[in-house]
């Protein structure tokens, strides 16, 4: 694939399956499989392959128990089940599919690809499962979102008397972080003695801020012994989910004061966007200072989260000078800034940006760009332009309008009033409108004083999200702007039948001096 071609390098993954096919088992000498190794751990996937590929095309070589682990490694990272398949065959025809090493590779490279009946497969022919074996079906389930199997498979393997390590507990705990239990496999965790273990507790972390527990998860952080620069990170990055950006900005304060541990790019990017939450120009411009000090500049990653904090504060300037000075661009830096002169009503300048980098051959634009210039046309009323590039989104660049495109032209239409094209937009629609569709839809029609499609949308929505009680709420806003009591009562009664309360609003503004 494109992200993996080497510059002197005439194999592609093509030239790979060809080599393997042509697989034979000379009895010579076996060459040592050390070479195969370092350039795997060393991230050198393709040279590995192709290493592979010459040694047994032209060497007689025959691997072995300890080669098909890493080079099966090197296939997953290529996105190419083929090669797996190729070797996994390989593995069969030498009499080293039944090993147990090679059995697990096989299993950790099938679950990458969601082949469960493959894993199955191989899961049942092992007569002998370490945990390891188990370890690996557990994440290929949880990989796959298949979280009532996973546990139950966690089960069967307790019955069958093999004791989980913190391996297999930090690969089971993110199951928790989608729905109850975390509270359980918490205290499960501190009966097998993982209560100190910095995997187990760091996964416990990410799975208490996913459902919202966030003094748990904090409690756990601040218990652990020993942190690295994961355990910071989900840290940080929980309180940000939470909606406790402050929170997420002391700790990285707290990391940088650390002697051990220093933020890296993902941390960098996780409190960027806490500034553009709160529009914190001033602890932006901190942060950027520590960009240089750590010599961070470089990073793609960290060049984006400061083109869209700097944006989101209304430093339209110091956002294209970001973009200007990056040695290095990729397609998300091009669509950071088009959604920066989007935001701010320069609809414009951001089409200019759009075409500027259509120009630039090694950039492609994908659906999150068009989203972004989409909504430019939106904010900018240029409607003639948002609807050529929405019906050019699949004739030129190949890319299906999703849900977000859609509420994007909603938008457009309900920003000019143009509420019975938006309707009929939304009648035409290839997929069902979801929620998103009717606010748009809803929140033009309350500006514009239309009760009739006010209503409907308010209906449409109920009916999609009927527990919401902020829905209930507009609409019976909606009603009593029109001078429509009777109808406001009805929703009043509705709410206190259903026990509904309003949710309060809160609002925050950084005093620039």
């Amino acid at each position: 694939m494109a992200m993996f071609r080497r510059r002197k390098s005439s194999f592609t993954n093509t030239n790979l399956r060809r080599s393997l096919l042509s697989f034979h088992t000379q009895p010579k000498p076996q060459p040592t499989n050390s070479k195969i190794k370092e350039l795997v751990l060393n991230g050198h996937f393709i040279s590995a392959l192709e290493l592979y590929s010459n040694l047994f095309n032209h060497h007689g070589f025959k691997p072995d128990n300890f080669t098909f682990p890493y080079i099966l490694k090197a296939a997953s990272q290529l996105k190419d089940p083929t090669i797996g398949l190729l070797i996994h065959g390989h593995a069969i025809r030498t009499g080293f599919d039944s090993n147990l090493f090679v059995s697990n590779s096989l299993i950790l490279f099938y679950g990458q690809f969601g082949n469960l009946e493959a894993i199955h497969y191989l899961f049942v022919k092992i007569p002998q499962r370490n945990i390891v074996t188990w370890t690996a079906v557990l994440s290929a389930y949880t990989q796959n979102k298949l979280f009532k199997q996973a546990i139950e498979l966690f089960r069967t393997m307790l019955f069958a008397g093999t004791r989980p390590n913190s391996f297999t507990m930090a690969t089971l705990i993110p199951i928790f972080g989608y729905g109850v239990g975390s509270t359980q496999i918490h205290g499960f965790s501190i009966k097998c003695g993982f209560e100190s273990d910095i995997f187990v507790a760091t996964a416990l972390i990410d799975a208490y801020a996913k459902c919202g527990a966030f003094i748990s998860a904090g409690r756990v952080f601040r218990e652990m012994p020993e942190k690295n620069i994961v355990s910071w990170n989900t840290m940080i990055s929980g309180c940000n989910q939470n909606g406790y950006t402050k929170d997420s900005l002391q700790l990285f304060m707290e990391m940088q004061k650390s002697n051990s541990i220093q933020p890296d790019s993902f941390s960098v990017v996780t409190v960027l966007c806490c500034c553009s939450s709160l529009a914190s120009m001033r602890h932006g411009k901190e942060i950027h200072g520590y960009v240089y000090k750590a010599t961070l500049e470089g990073s793609v990653l960290v060049g984006n989260g400061l083109i869209d904090m700097y944006g989101k504060c209304g430093a339209l300037e110091l956002a294209e000078l970001v973009f200007s000075k990056m040695q290095e661009r990729d397609v998300s830096s091009w669509t950071a800034l088009i959604n920066c002169y989007g935001l701010h009503g320069k609809g414009a300048k951001a089409i200019s940006i759009f075409e500027k980098m259509k120009q630039n051959g090694d950039i492609t634009p994908n659906s999150v760009t068009l989203i972004a210039l989409l909504s430019a046309c939106s904010h900018s009323f240029l409607i003639e332009d948002g609807f050529r590039y929405f019906k050019a989104m699949s004739c030129d660049y190949g890319i299906e309008p999703n849900m977000k495109h859609y509420v994007c032209m909603v938008d457009m239409l309900g920003r000019v009033g143009l509420l019975a094209e938006a309707l009929q937009f939304i009648n035409e629609m290839p997929i069902p409108a979801d929620a998103r569709v009717w606010e748009a839809l809803l929140g033009a029609a309350t500006i514009r004083g239309d009760t009739t499609t006010a209503e409907m949308a308010a209906k449409c929505l109920i009916e999609l999200e009927s527990e919401d009680p902020d829905l209930h709420v507009q609409l019976a806003n909606t009603y009593a702007d029109a001078g429509q009591w009777g109808n406001v009562a009805k929703i009043r009664e509705r709410m206190q039948s259903r026990r509904f309360h309003k949710n309060p609003g809160l609002s925050s503004i950084q005093i620039v001096q």
